[in-house]
């Protein structure tokens, strides 16, 4: 009798155990992820002992921002690490090409040369000039009016028409361009600069390619005819 009671009570607390417990639940205690001294991830169910425990499957505690990668570089122009080549000197263009110093008076551009390889003198550079002009000092100093007679001519300048006397000059040298068999105007220059004695034309510049460099105040000469 006593041992039917028994059997009873025990399938009594069995049957409670089944309607309590959920089907599918496996009833264990709480797994923790955690890392050791030496940085090993541990999974484990006692914690005690280890660092930076977490209970495995629950969600993550770290807050910091996420790290965005670094943005790539802009593509650098291909002329950021290509220098402009400067350009070649001038004297340097052309063996013809001849380099002369000028020197600027306000807005006038004086180079010096040599008449006949003797005279020295200092005329004002003026590509609007159809002859060279040159002073009565130096026609009486070189005696341009001894051989020859002087011929009466209207000269074009960039000043206007003025009246000279044209004469045959046996050489103008500049540096080291020399035209030869070429001729001038003697003609005093009204209001020239102090030591200017006349007009470089074209009686001379045309027989070259003039180029005036503003800039460095220098007359580059390249021959255009033998």
């Amino acid at each position: 009798m006593a041992h039917s009671r028994v059997l009873v009570v025990t399938l009594a607390i069995i049957l409670i155990l089944i309607l309590v417990i959920p089907r599918g639940h496996v009833v264990y205690g709480a797994l923790y992820e955690c890392q050791d001294a030496t940085g090993v991830i541990v999974i484990t169910d006692s914690p005690a002992q280890l660092t930076l425990c977490q209970t495995l499957g629950a969600p993550s505690t770290d807050t910091s921002p996420p790290v965005s990668p670094p943005p790539d570089p802009p593509p650098e122009s291909p002329s950021s690490h290509q220098s402009q080549p400067e350009p070649p000197p001038l004297d340097r263009l052309s063996p013809t090409t001849i380099m002369v110093p000028l020197q600027r008076i306000g807005s006038l551009f004086v180079v010096s040369l040599t008449i006949n390889h003797t005279r020295e003198a200092r005329l004002i550079v003026d590509t609007g000039a159809s002859h060279t002009i040159l002073s009565r000092r130096i026609a009486l100093d070189l005696g341009l009016y001894a051989d020859t007679q002087a011929t009466p001519v209207t000269l074009q300048t960039v000043g206007g028409p003025v009246r000279g006397e044209v004469v045959p000059i046996e050489s103008i040298q500049v540096a080291e361009a020399e035209v030869r068999g070429s001729a001038a105007a003697i003609y005093d220059l009204p209001d020239a600069p102090a030591g200017v004695e006349g007009l470089l034309g074209l009686s001379f510049l045309g027989h070259f390619r003039v180029t005036i460099d503003t800039v460095h105040n220098q007359l580059m000469l390249v021959r255009t005819t033998p």
